[in-house]
């Protein structure tokens, strides 16, 4: 699994002009805002005659020591526009490289928690590995803009400001570097406590949002049930604990924010104490024109300081996000052996030994389950509820893996194969595979091409044509949230759409003739009975269907797989 800084070294290795062209622009940027003060403080010292030795690092600086105004104006609005420009040009490219990275991110993300694998799903539900896109990624993407190439750039300006008023003023200089420093610590030790405050207040949104999740998606159950009092007062409860939480955690940053701008104008305080003590003695007094670029200086100072010192909290905050991503990351995945292509038309599928049961559960589904798939033949598993016939479809897919046992796929021993190389060849029909996507087009095809879409059009017309004309689908009608639209025999059509384009050798199908027309129940038999000779089908159901020719009928009971004769 990589880290948080492969990640970003990876990023920056693939987007090289983006971080050099971010890097020399806020370079330039920092030296601009360094010579707009000290040209302010210039032309107050030759317009009102003074002079001082502490500014002669500026006579090599063409045009800024001109003493023509016009010249200067002139050389001053010009550094203005050059400063939008090279102010323009890196916030724009920190930007996208912000973006960049997060969608990079997103991306990688999706595709793992596609192949993430199904027993994890299992454990604690889907919702307990939900990254919140809209929040986590935000926070990432501050990380990375923020907190790495704008906090790099501030602590090279800081840097160069220092160096400056320190040439100007070393013990002035000094006292700056030292309030800084004191600064950073006294800030370390609040960060540290909000990062605490931070990961309870982000784990308890979190759960905030599976809860939403799963009462929602049972909003029917809660309905009928009328549990919208114990429900609300559930979420009323979490929402306490954020809410508590929540004015720590404001309560941490408002100090934290306070205290800056705080310490900074305590550094002005310093100066007009040092330059008041220094003319009380009559010692070094400061000329007027360097104690405006002083003043100058350290108010440009205020905004990046502030800036510079805040970033703390965007590590912090971005860190907790990187750590829930990474978590992520490091999740087992499927697809870790490499895609094979193979034909199964001609194979046989040969399970032995196979014994089965969920994680974390004592239910035995399967014990020393043994069968023998043949090509090109009809077989029927005949079940009652809760004997296995899901999972006997997930185990042929290589989407649970058995606990003990073994399954060839023809030569192909199971381990041997990639998922995706086995799903090349088996479709599935079941309620435990829903339909989504916008639209019916959407739900059963998988090309957007015009030869596609005839085709499509034409098996919905043909498994539709037996249906009450007011309930037939075309391609552009809506399904809803995951079909929650259609009616149950809607959905069963659009299953078999679904699967018969995929035009697999082996088609699996589980209960095939629940909830349809009988009129569509007899067609569909006759289809499949026409497909014998080139697919191999497995229906799986709790009788066995009449007006099929059937080749092999099994019936599972108590965890054993047996053989009618």
């Amino acid at each position: 699994m990589k880290t948080k800084w492969q990640l970003i070294a990876d990023f920056i290795k693939g987007n090289k002009l983006l971080a050099i062209v971010a890097f020399i622009s806020g370079l330039f940027y920092n030296v601009i805002i360094l010579l707009i003060p000290v040209s302010l403080g210039h032309f107050y010292e030759f317009n009102f005659g003074f002079s001082s030795h502490r500014l002669r690092l500026l006579e090599s600086i063409i045009f800024i020591n001109t003493e023509s105004f016009n010249e200067f104006l002139a050389f001053f609005i010009g550094l203005i526009l050059i400063r939008f420009v090279f102010e323009f040009i890196n916030r724009y490219i920190i930007s996208i490289i912000g973006e960049r990275f997060a969608k990079n991110l997103r991306e990688q993300l999706f595709e793992h928690q596609l192949h993430i694998s199904t027993h994890i799903y299992d454990q604690k539900g889907i919702g307990k590995y939900l990254l919140r896109y809209s929040g986590d990624l935000k926070s990432i993407q501050n990380y990375v803009t923020n907190g790495l190439f704008k906090f790099t750039q501030d602590l090279m300006l800081i840097v160069i400001l220092i160096i400056t008023i320190s040439y100007i003023d070393f013990i002035f200089g000094f006292i700056v570097a030292i309030s800084i420093g004191v600064l950073i610590l006294l800030l370390f030790f609040m960060n540290h406590l909000l990062y605490k405050i931070s990961v309870s207040r982000r784990n308890q949104r979190a759960a905030m949002l599976t809860f939403v999740n799963t009462r929602l998606r049972a909003i029917l159950s809660i309905k009928a049930f009328n549990k919208y009092t114990p429900e609300k007062n559930k979420y009323i409860k979490r929402s306490e604990n954020l809410y508590t939480v929540g004015k720590k955690y404001q309560q941490t940053v408002s100090v934290i924010q306070s205290i800056i701008p705080a310490v900074t104008y305590l550094m002005l305080a310093l100066l007009m104490w040092y330059v008041y003590y220094l003319k009380s003695h009559k010692e070094n007094v400061f000329n007027q024109s360097a104690l405006l670029i002083l003043i100058l200086l350290i108010i440009s100072f205020l905004p990046i300081l502030r800036r510079t010192l805040r970033v703390s909290i965007i590590w912090r905050l971005g860190n907790i996000s990187f750590e829930k991503l990474l978590n992520i990351f490091s999740l087992k995945a499927e697809n870790k052996v490499s895609f094979k292509k193979i034909n199964l038309s001609e194979k046989e599928i040969n399970l032995k030994n196979i014994y089965f049961h969920y994680f974390n559960s004592k239910n035995i589904i399967f014990n020393k389950l043994t069968i023998t798939l043949l090509p090109k033949k009809l077989t029927v598993i005949v079940g009652g509820s809760g004997t296995g016939k899901s999972t006997f479809i997930n185990l042929l897919l290589k989407i649970h893996q058995p606990t003990k046992g073994t399954i060839h796929f023809g030569k192909y021993s199971y381990n041997k194969l990639a998922e995706k190389s086995i799903r090349k060849n088996i479709t599935v029909i079941s309620s435990d595979f829903p339909l989504y996507g916008r639209t019916v087009y959407e739900a059963i095809a998988y090309s957007r091409s015009k030869e596609a879409a005839i085709k499509v059009a034409k098996i919905l017309k043909e498994l539709q044509q037996f249906e009450d004309i007011k309930i037939r689908l075309e391609l552009k009608d809506t399904i809803g949230d995951l079909g929650n639209k259609l009616t149950s025999g809607q959905k069963k059509i659009l299953m078999y759409c679904r699967a018969l384009l995929t035009n697999k050798p082996w088609i699996i199908i589980n209960q095939p003739f629940n909830d349809l027309d009988p009129n569509t129940i007899n067609h569909l038999k006759n289809t499949l009975n026409s497909l014998k000779p080139t697919k191999t089908i497995i229906i799986m159901d709790t009788t066995i269907p009449e007006g099929l020719k059937v080749d092999h009928i099994y019936t599972l009971k108590n965890s054993v797989l047996t053989k009618q004769k």
